[in-house]
Parts: C-alpha cells; sequence; structure tokens
C-alpha cells in the first residue's frame, strides 16, 4: 500500500496544478468579478505552472545557479493564492463549506512556503516557523509513505485556488467539496499530527548540540564526503567545479562517489580524471553500486540483476582501485526502495559473489557494506558481514534523521551500540552516510545532525570513520552547498571536526 502513497500524491498535484490554471483562468474573465480579484487570479493562473518549474530548477547545482534569482517566484505564488481565497471568502463570492478550508489551507502553505525560502537563503526563522516547516515536513512523509520525501522537491503542497461561481454542474460541485476536504485533511496532517512531532524532533536536535568529539590520538578516523550526484553518465561539469572547489576548502581524509549499475566504460573513465587529483593526495575513495533510479518514485521494483551489477563493478575495481567499494548501497534503505525487500540471505549470495570478483582483481580493495533501516533483516546481514569468516571486509551504518522515532538518530545508534556488544567487532567499522535535511528542519537541524554522528563514530574504536551527504543538493536537499552557491553552516562544522581530529592525533 505504502509504495502507490507517493505516485498517488504526485497524481494529485497534478490535478491541482490543472484545476487551478483552468479555475483561475476562467475567474480572471469573469467580468462580474472585481479588478483586483480579476488580476489576481489571472497572475496565479499564470505564475502557477512557471513557479513550480522553477522551484524544481533550483532544488540541483547543476541547473540551480542559473536560476538562483528565480526561487522567490513559487512563495509568491503561494501568497498569491492565500490573497485570492481569503479575497473570495471574505467578500462572500465563495460557498463557505469550500471557501473557509481552501483560505485556511492556502495561508498555512503560504507561510511555510515563506519560511521555506528564508532557510533556503540562510535566515533562521524563529523557532514557531521552523516547528511549522518541520511540520509540514513531517505530514508530507505521510502523504508519502517514505523518509526520502524529507529531500525531495517533488513532494510540496500545491494551493487551491478558491472557486468564486456557483458550479455550473453537480460534478464540480462534488470535486469542490473535494478539494476542501483534502485541504482539511492537510491542515490536520500539519498542525495536529506535525506540530507535536516536530515540537519532538527539534528538541531532540537541540539536545546533542554540546557533543563533544572523542580525541582520536591514533589518528585512525577519516572525516570524508559523498560528492557528485549518483552517476549513470559522465558527472556534468557545474557538480565538478562545485565539489571540487568544496573538496579542496574542506581537505578530507576521504572522498565517497556513488555509481548506478549499467554506467559505462565511459562514465567511470570520466569519474577516474575528476578523482585524479584527490587520489595523489592520497585521500581514501570510497565508491558506493547504487540502483537505476530517478527522483520520481517507482510503483514496482526492479530486478537486482546480479550480472549487470557485477559487470558494472568489475570495471569501477579495474578502473578506479578504490579503497573501499559497497556492492551495493544500503540493501534494506535504498536498496528496498529499488528491489524490493529481499530476505537476507539473497543479499549474502550477491555479497559473496561480489567479493570473490573484487578480490580476483585487486585484492587491496577493502568490500564493505551498511545497515540503515535497523530491521530484523538489517540485523540479520549485519552479524553475518561482522562474523569473521564471512568475505565483508567492513561493516557500517546509515545514520539519518529518523521521521517515524523522534526525530532523531539515537533509536539507530542504539540499535547500532546493540548490536556491537552482541557481535563485538573484529573489523574496521565506519558510517558510510549520514547527514541532514536543511529544509525540512531548518539548517541547524542538518548541522546538528551531522556532529551528533560524528561524536558518536569518534567515541567507538572500531569505527574507523563518516561519510558525509552530500557535497552539493542533487535532486535532493542535503547538501553542504545550497543550490545558488551559498555554502550552509554545516560545512563550517564539518571543517571543526577535521581540524579537532587532526590535532588530537599530532
Amino acid at each position: 500500500m505504502r509504495t502507490f502513497l507517493a505516485p498517488a500524491h504526485l497524481a494529485l498535484t497534478i490535478i491541482i496544478l490543472v484545476w487551478d490554471i483552468v479555475l483561475a483562468g476562467r475567474i480572471a474573465q469573469n467580468r462580474q468579478s472585481s479588478r483586483l480579484f480579476q488580476s489576481v487570479s489571472g497572475l496565479a493562473a499564470l505564475l502557477v505552472l512557471p513557479g513550480l518549474l522553477f522551484t524544481l530548477a533550483t532544488s540541483t547545482i547543476i541547473t540551480g545557479r542559473a536560476v538562483a534569482t528565480m526561487d522567490w517566484v513559487w512563495p509568491a505564488v503561494l501568497v498569491l493564492f492565500a490573497i485570492q481565497a481569503t479575497y473570495a471568502f471574505v467578500r462572500r463570492l465563495v460557498n463557505p463549506v469550500w471557501g473557509l478550508p481552501i483560505m485556511v489551507y492556502d495561508i498555512l502553505i503560504a507561510t511555510i512556503g515563506v519560511v521555506r525560502y528564508m532557510v533556503a537563503h540562510g535566515y533562521t526563522p524563529i523557532d514557531p516557523l521552523v516547528t511549522l516547516l518541520a511540520s509540514q515536513s513531517l505530514a508530507m512523509v505521510i502523504a508519502g509513505g517514505s523518509a526520502s520525501v524529507l529531500a525531495s522537491p517533488l513532494y510540496l503542497n500545491m494551493p487551491m485556488v478558491s472557486p468564486a461561481f456557483p458550479a455550473s454542474r453537480k460534478i464540480w460541485a462534488t470535486f469542490r467539496l473535494v478539494m476542501s476536504m483534502l485541504a482539511v485533511m492537510w491542515c490536520l496532517f500539519i498542525l495536529v499530527l506535525g506540530v507535536p512531532r516536530a515540537i519532538t524532533h527539534l528538541r531532540n536536535y537541540d539536545a546533542h548540540r554540546r557533543d563533544q568529539l572523542r580525541e582520536r590520538p591514533d589518528g585512525d578516523f577519516a572525516v570524508g564526503l559523498k560528492i557528485l550526484p549518483d552517476l549513470s553518465s559522465p558527472p556534468p561539469k557545474p557538480a565538478i567545479n562545485s565539489d571540487s572547489a568544496l573538496m579542496d576548502t574542506l581537505d578530507l581524509d576521504a572522498v565517497s562517489v556513488v555509481i548506478a549499475p549499467g554506467a559505462t566504460k565511459l562514465t567511470i573513465d570520466s569519474l577516474a580524471k575528476v578523482l585524479d587529483p584527490t587520489r595523489r593526495d592520497s585521500t581514501l575513495l570510497v565508491v558506493t553500486l547504487g540502483y537505476r533510479g530517478s527522483l520520481l518514485p517507482e510503483i514496482k521494483s526492479e530486478p537486482l540483476a546480479d550480472a549487470r551489477r557485477l559487470a558494472t563493478l568489475r570495471l569501477i575495481v579495474e578502473r578506479l582501485h578504490p579503497d573501499i567499494v559497497l556492492p551495493a548501497e544500503d540493501p534494506y534503505g535504498s536498496g528496498a526502495r529499488a528491489v524490493g525487500t529481499l530476505p537476507p540471505a539473497r543479499w549474502e549470495l550477491y555479497l559473496t559473489d561480489a567479493s570473490r570478483l573484487v578480490k580476483g582483481i585487486d585484492r587491496k580493495v577493502r568490500v564493505g557494506v551498511a545497515a540503515s533501516a535497523y530491521t530484523a533483516n538489517d540485523s540479520a546481514l549485519y552479524a553475518w558481514a561482522a562474523a569473521k569468516g564471512s568475505p565483508i571486509d567492513i561493516v557500517g551504518f546509515s545514520l539519518f534523521p529518523a521521521p517515524y522515532v523522534g526525530g532523531g538518530i539515537q533509536t539507530d545508534t542504539r540499535t547500532a551500540d546493540r548490536w556491537m556488544r552482541a557481535t563485538p567487532p573484529v573489523k574496521d567499522h565506519w558510517v558510510f552516510a549520514t547527514g541532514g535535511y536543511p529544509l525540512a528542519y531548518g539548517e541547524r537541524s542538518q548541522r546538528e545532525a551531522v556532529w551528533e554522528v560524528l561524536a558518536w563514530a569518534t567515541d567507538h574504536p572500531s569505527i574507523k570513520g563518516t561519510i558525509v551527504y552530500e557535497a552539493g543538493d542533487y535532486g535532493q536537499s542535503r547538501g553542504l552547498r545550497a543550490p545558488n552557491g551559498r555554502v550552509r553552516p554545516v560545512t563550517i562544522a564539518l571543517m571543526r571536526a577535521i581540524q579537532q581530529l587532526r590535532e588530537s592525533a599530532k
């Protein structure tokens, strides 16, 4: 059932978009309406589609800088719809049965849209507004059925035009009633379900603001960064320029990239050229084999396709010679979304074949796997991988704020602690992915989430490194650099962590 929530929400978004354009256009041409009301309705109809396209275009560094100055259009559209709905209700131009819910809904999402615009430009709104932003994000998780919607620009609330004239047919009156019920539902999701959870989420971040990094005198802890979008074609030039500058600034210990199965020889050769300066500096390279996918949700999972994945893995090892390779990204996280929830034995078989392939090409490359969902399946896979006789060299974790358990990372870290107590580590461990959601919970939460994981990881001698996700926003809002080129506050925290750890190793 959850598989269809995200496509259903996107389909509903398109339906509301079409309704807005058609109905607002008709109101703008209605000569019985006042000039002001016609103008506001006409502008709303004219700008809603361009505004939506602008907000999608400004969600990634690849296109964001070219149109960054136009990201104000979407919040302006939201405000226009709020004005239109308020005017229609106050002047009694609309049936209050659907006029009132639509007005409240439009005002609510317009407020959140303005707050998100402020956050995107580096401003820190007052706590109640950040709470409102977080509550809308949590409500979207309910609608999308997955935590992945927190970083996706596709999951948003479309404004609704207020139908300021009588319905010509019964079917349209019924449709208006459905829209008003939808508006009521969203208001309840955001204000009743979302706000209490958002308060808990934000308090969890605050509770770990003063966590301290544990000194690592042996210098055996690496701090790394995931760079570039997930690659199925050669890296785009804007991403290379942006991420290379960030790597130079941070002076990283490790760099991570994700490559999709089926990536061509040209793609991997192009990536090798990009990474060549980094490899000359003895920076660790972590390469993860991801999944074929897009920003759009999958209704049906694809097969694991071992042969295609192993062929791509062969190219990766032969041409990149990474220090660490993950043959599968988060088997029970992004893996479950892409290929379905496979039994641990199926993953064990694939990972064994992958390890045999890697070692047959370059025995120096270490093979790893990460837990991410912290379910019974993840526990079984971790226990197998961490065992002394398994073909896996490094065991790790992915740690992101979870919307289902109070918003913090503490539940997952406690689970990881329990696993490591049950199976005392005989192999190196890593945090292969961590980060936050700056446009969902505010940029301060992103900084505090990363710092919390760094503090937890450095407190465990068996954990040898942490990879922060990611250098920039590439269709997912979780980067150190925003699409307009601005560096987010988490970058300063990461620089401070690297400096502290190096000073402790002197």
